[in-house]
């Protein structure tokens, strides 16, 4: 089932490159910001949040826009990944009933294009940074990498899931759209979980998987530090069991998917 999964892959690589440059070329069409919007979404909503808290809760501002720009970005790329995986073959219908491509292509079309904005708003993230405290950076930031790579298994994983049971369940786009949200707010992401930890309720963030695969990748972009080996371990056991667990249940609707559509 795994080799078919990526044999199907490598067969129809040529189609999910050109879907994915198609995917790309159509969001930003007639915009004169382009791909910039992909960096200014996120940078923006950092500066905007970031100001407010400082004013309100008298944060450091040059210390919490990093954190809060380095956090938004993964999430956004995973709520991105799982909700575009909704539509995923609904949007693929043609390509499904009128050719032989592989079904398995379209999930991750949604998933690289959403990486792809990703690493540009890494690159804002790098260049912001570098006028904030430019003394922080270091060789430790390059741990990102890893950690991205992580987190692309995951929300590949999120997608396949969600790919296949809105087939099923067309009311679950946006019942996942509200999951995803309360999930936000749950997770350390505007605020530090040691403020959890303080209320005596870390098990909130501690019992939470999106907690670890944020942090492998958000506290090495800041610089300062490298996660613990545990948090390390706990994300990569996360994204490997959702990333094969998804391949396993893709697999084996496979063949019903075009008659769902």
């Amino acid at each position: 089932m795994l080799k078919e999964y990526f044999q199907g892959i490598w067969r129809d690589r040529f189609i999910l490159a050109s879907l994915v440059n198609t995917d790309l070329q159509k969001k930003y069409r007639r915009s004169k910001l382009g791909v910039a919007w992909a960096i200014l979404t996120p940078l923006g909503l950092s500066i905007i949040m970031g100001s407010v808290y400082g004013i309100l809760f008298g944060v450091d501002v040059k210390e919490f826009i990093p954190f809060l720009f380095a956090g938004l970005n993964p999430w956004q790329f995973i709520s991105g990944s799982a909700d575009g995986g909704t539509g995923a073959f609904l949007g693929a219908e043609g390509y499904l009933k009128q050719t032989t491509v592989n079904a398995q292509i379209f999930p991750i079309r949604t998933v690289i294009v959403n990486f792809i904005n990703l690493l540009y708003s890494i690159l804002a993230f790098f260049t912001l940074y570098l006028f904030l405290d430019p003394l922080v950076f270091s060789a430790e930031m390059l741990l990102c990498v890893p950690g991205l790579i992580v987190l692309f298994l995951f929300a590949l994983g999120l997608a396949n899931f969600s790919s296949v049971i809105n087939l099923d369940i067309r009311d679950f786009q946006p019942f996942q759209t509200l999951l995803l949200q309360g999930i936000f707010y749950a997770t350390p992401i505007v605020y530090q979980a040691s403020m959890l930890k303080e209320k005596g309720v870390e098990l909130l963030y501690q019992a939470n998987p999106f907690y670890y695969l944020l942090e492998i990748v958000r506290t090495p972009m800041q610089g300062s530090s490298v996660p613990p080996l545990e948090v390390w371990l706990s994300a990569a056991v996360i994204s490997l069991i959702t990333f094969f667990g998804s391949i396993y249940f893709l697999m084996k609707r496979r063949s019903k998917i075009v008659f769902k559509l």
